[in-house]
């Protein structure tokens, strides 16, 4: 029924709505709001609760970048935990996404921290050669910049391994290209730990000359041990104040970090309190739409299901009356003298015919006419045919009077039903049709 594909329809739409609705409520922060958050946590220590926003953030899987950055986070807190094996897992599916994503610095940075873990498994060998691959790609994709968050740990294991000379070659490179703090706190440590105190001191110095307070601490501490040592204490005292001065600067600029990092998640904490009370009218709106639809279907099917009804009955109150007018007719005509006559001579002469026209036109509502109307190719023995049907004679009768065999007036019933319907049909049906026509026609 058409009624039946309209609420097809709209269960349809019902579920689609409600599947959208489950799919954005269901929709968590992104990669990067997790990031941070995990940052904001392992700050103040709480490593689990790092640790969940980090996987959280990994899952997300809406910014490759912040995806990457949480698990090499998670890298570092399993080392910090000493499960080496879950730090590995993390930072190789880092691995695997920095290159699927084709990200120079991603990759770099996922490099150096497996070169970090190599080192903590005192796998040296295989540490060298992810430093050594990640100073690949800086080389081959000219980034420079990430030279500092390299080199520092890769000229470290050089020396740890003797090979002085290949990290002279580093730092050189570094300090050449570099004049941040960090790259000359790293090529005065370097020097320092060579014994060669003049250069030393000179990327100390040089150090302080920079913006980095960090890097600037750490080179004054390094320059008062050097004054120390050369026994000038009145340098040393005041280069242990300016070490002293520049962590407290330090530590009020991290301070003032971590705050703007809780403002600004405080903020986004606020935005999201915002959409979940969004997400609860949203629930009620549709859930409300859903019962009214649902209400509304109910409605519609009880109302049609009456009209059903109604109708049924009103056909069947219809059926009943035709059946009791056909009842009267055949009654009332096997009452006649036309009736006796046709039985007595077992045949219909042409004035007959027009007398059982009249009689069924009078008393049938225009048998004769409407079933002409109804079809209009009908043939003339065969209206004469339907005309005795309608009077009730038996099939027998019928073929006495039309001069033919029982089995021809069978199949020219058949054959008329289904001309009439266009589908094939018995004798006994086109009987049942003609017996309730015209009232048949309009049920």
């Amino acid at each position: 029924m058409h009624f039946d594909d309209v609420i097809c329809k709209i269960k349809t739409i019902i579920h689609v709505i409600i599947v959208l609705f489950f799919v954005a409520c269901s929709a968590d922060d992104g990669s990067q709001t997790r990031y941070q958050r995990g940052e904001m946590l392992a700050e103040q220590n709480r490593v689990a609760d790092a640790m969940r926003e980090y996987l959280l953030a990994a899952e997300a899987d809406d910014d490759a970048q912040y995806v990457v950055k949480a698990l090499c986070e998670l890298g570092h807190l399993s080392m910090s935990q000493h499960d080496m094996q879950q730090a590995r897992a993390y930072l190789e599916q880092a691995w695997q996404m920095a290159n699927e994503q084709n990200d120079v610095t991603q990759q770099v940075l996922v490099l150096r921290d497996l070169g970090r873990l190599s080192r903590a498994e005192h796998q040296s060998k295989a540490a060298l050669g992810c430093f050594e691959k990640a100073d690949s790609l800086i080389l081959t994709s000219s980034v420079d910049s990430l030279k500092l968050y390299v080199y520092p740990e890769y000229i470290s294991l050089l020396m740890t391994l003797d090979r002085a000379d290949d990290a002279r070659g580093l730092v050189s490179q570094l300090a050449r290209n570099h004049q941040s703090g960090p790259s000359c706190l790293v090529a005065g440590r370097f020097y320092l730990e060579m014994g060669v105190t003049d250069s030393a001191e000179f990327f100390f110095q040089r150090c302080m000359e920079t913006d980095n307070v960090n890097s600037r601490a750490s080179a004054a501490m390094y320059l008062g041990e050097l004054a120390s040592e050369a026994d000038d204490w009145e340098l040393a005292y005041g280069y242990a104040q300016e070490c002293a001065a520049l962590v407290d600067s330090a530590k009020l600029q991290m301070q003032e970090k971590n705050a703007n990092l809780v403002s600004s998640l405080s903020g986004q904490l606020d935005v999201e309190r915002e959409n979940y009370r969004l997400y609860k009218l949203m629930a009620v709106i549709v859930v409300a739409a859903i019962m009214l639809l649902a209400f509304v279907i109910v409605y519609v099917r009880r109302r049609i299901a009456r009209l059903r009804q109604q109708q049924e009955a009103e056909r069947q109150a219809q059926v009943n009356r035709a059946r009791s007018c056909q009842e009267q007719l055949v009654e009332q005509f096997r009452n006649t003298r036309l009736y006796r006559q046709i039985l007595v001579s077992e045949s219909v002469s042409p004035e007959q015919w027009e007398e059982i026209i009249a009689y069924l036109n009078e008393n049938a509502d225009g048998f004769t006419e409407k079933l002409s109307a109804f079809y209009p190719a009908i043939k003339p023995q065969e209206l004469q045919t339907c005309q005795l049907l309608k009077l009730e004679f038996t099939n027998q009768q019928i073929a006495i009077i039309l001069c033919k065999t029982q089995q021809a007036i069978t199949n020219q019933r058949k054959r008329l039903y289904q001309k009439m319907f266009d589908k094939e049909g018995s004798a006994d049906e086109l009987n049942q049709f003609l017996r309730l026509f015209p009232v048949r026609k309009v049920l």
